[in-house]
């Protein structure tokens, strides 16, 4: 496949606005009473956090809420948001646009994979070709959490199609 990065992202814990359980870092999510929200299993988000965890020394069924799993980084925020829980892992623009707190942990790459028969498309070419676009970078620049310097920058491409060849 092609690779091709999508952005930058900066994951952490997504915490009530004000911050009110005082939780500086992962291993304040020990406190007594603190619930937690968690994204489902497989997810880059969940293994990161069940990673922050690990070297925090706490196991996830030490948790209140540890089991209680979401698809998007957006529930997440809203479990928060809702005080259905006091944390959970995620990304920053989602905090942001929910007027939420944000522990940061560190920056990913979001990555694009694209099948190479796919690849050349037209529609994905212009998808791409977007990631270039003024206008994109405008309204990436607007969030907080995203890095867009590296966004539509080939990580790695298919080989063009030779004509001719079996």
């Amino acid at each position: 496949p092609a690779v091709v990065n999508f952005c930058r992202r900066c994951q952490g814990l997504i915490v009530a606005s004000g911050n009110p359980r005082k939780i500086r870092s992962t291993k304040d999510l020990k406190q007594a009473d603190v619930r937690v929200v968690n994204r489902k299993l497989g997810t880059g988000t969940r293994q990161l956090f069940d990673r922050e965890l690990e070297m925090a020394g706490i196991a996830g069924a030490q948790l209140e809420g540890y089991a209680v799993e979401v698809q998007r980084h957006m529930d997440v925020g809203l479990a928060v948001l809702g005080g259905k829980a006091d944390a959970g892992p995620g990304i920053q623009p989602v905090a942001e646009q929910l007027g939420l707190d944000f522990i940061p942990w560190r920056w990913e790459r979001y990555d694009l994979l694209i099948r190479k028969e796919r690849f050349f498309h037209p529609n994905v070419q212009l998808f791409l070709g977007l990631l270039h676009e003024k206008r994109f970078l405008q309204i990436a620049a607007g969030y907080r959490g995203y890095d867009t310097s590296i966004s539509g920058k080939m990580i790695f491409a298919p080989p063009a199609e030779r004509s001719g060849e079996n």
